[in-house]
């Protein structure tokens, strides 16, 4: 019941307004930062005519962007769990939830030195599209890593039974937090998609 007797709202709906406030805040400082890279690289390739450095998306942000959609499964799969209190299920969505997510973080920490070899072998840093790319994708990394935080407390206080299909609130904007990683993370792929190839045309 979303309304309690004082007239007010009721805890969990405050806290998923707030969620929603919080995600919203963040989704509009990633469209900005996707907005100004599209506008860099536009710039970049058509500005005074000097040779662009050929730009290509790692390989391994395949398997980071398979990794993430996996752990946004696994975290609906767990909101579904707990509200049916199905707690060996909820146990086991968020062990590899946790997985998934260390295992996106090492292939792209792998991936991002990658980018930066191949940003020191542009001739000058105007030339070369790697550096704002790899900084964009730190800037994801680093929200990554916060996911990281809230679904190790999650399974912490799930292990100590802190949620049942009436308070799973924690359960839930962790979820919502990967949903939304996982949407930017593919904006974001699919803007440095078209930076490649753009860099090559």
């Amino acid at each position: 019941m979303l309304i309690s007797k004082s007239g007010g709202f009721t805890d969990d709906h405050r806290r998923l307004q707030g969620a929603w406030l919080f995600l919203l805040s963040l989704a509009v400082f990633f469209v900005s930062c996707v907005i100004l890279y599209a506008i860099y690289v536009v710039l970049r390739l058509r500005g005074d005519g000097s040779q662009v450095q050929p730009f290509d998306v790692p390989f391994g942000f395949i398997f980071t962007t398979i990794a993430l959609i996996a752990t946004s499964i696994c975290m609906h799969l767990a909101i579904e769990s707990v509200r049916r209190e199905r707690r060996t299920d909820l146990l086991r969505y968020l062990v590899l939830s946790c997985i998934l997510s260390v295992v996106f973080f090492a292939i792209q920490a792998a991936s991002m030195l990658g980018m930066v070899t191949q940003f020191n072998k542009a001739s000058s840093p105007n030339g070369s599209l790697y550096g704002l790319t790899f900084f964009l994708a730190l800037l994801h990394a680093v929200h990554v890593i916060g996911g990281i935080v809230a679904l190790a407390l999650v399974l912490i206080r799930t292990i100590q039974g802190r949620y049942d299909h009436e308070r799973y609130f924690p359960i839930h904007f962790c979820a919502l937090y990967w949903h939304f990683l996982d949407f930017v993370w593919l904006c974001m792929l699919a803007s440095f998609a078209i930076a490649a190839f753009m860099s090559k045309a």
